[in-house]
């Protein structure tokens, strides 16, 4: 199953010095993460993407330190993380109370469960694609949109098959 790929907007809001003080404290930490698979999004990238989405609910698949939960939250989602690695979960949960904000980080796999969210937010190894997209389009809602990162700087903005004729962007 394929998604359908929508046009991104590029007219950021500069990061705040909120978001640089969690990005580069969440940096920091990652060097103390022992978690084989775990790969780091370009999260000035994900700020400017996020600050042109209008606000609603995010959901990150796989959110390692929770930094793109964090900075949702800062821009206003109401936001939550998925991650599957223990020690990644509760670092994440540890870093995001120390900068007071309140995502909820949940243990386990996001193919385990259905979470409802206009966002949903995923950066997977190339193998995991399809899975991934097959899973987007089989349970998200037809409102949601995925951001899947294809490479460090390259995220695109999809929408299930089912909402071509709908304009929602």
């Amino acid at each position: 199953m394929e998604w359908i790929e929508l046009p991104r907007t590029r007219n950021a809001t500069p990061l705040n010095d909120r978001a640089i003080a969690f990005i580069q404290d969440g940096r920091r930490r990652m060097r103390e993460i022992d978690c084989f698979d775990f790969v780091p999004s370009n999260y000035e990238v994900a700020w400017e993407v996020l600050s042109n989405l209008s606000r609603g609910r995010f959901c990150e698949w796989g959110s390692g330190l929770g930094i793109a939960v964090g900075l949702a939250e800062i821009l206003g989602f109401q936001a939550i993380g998925i991650e599957l690695d223990a020690n990644c979960a509760a670092a994440s949960r540890e870093l995001l109370r120390e900068h007071g904000l309140s995502a909820v980080i949940e243990t386990g796999s996001y193919f385990d469960r259905i979470e409802p969210a206009d966002y949903y937010y995923v950066y997977a190894w190339p193998s995991q694609r399809n899975s991934i997209l097959e899973y987007f389009c089989q349970t998200a809602s037809e409102h949601s949109r995925l951001l899947f990162w294809e490479s460090q700087d390259d995220v695109r903005l999809g929408i299930r098959p089912s909402t071509r004729h709908h304009a929602f962007y």
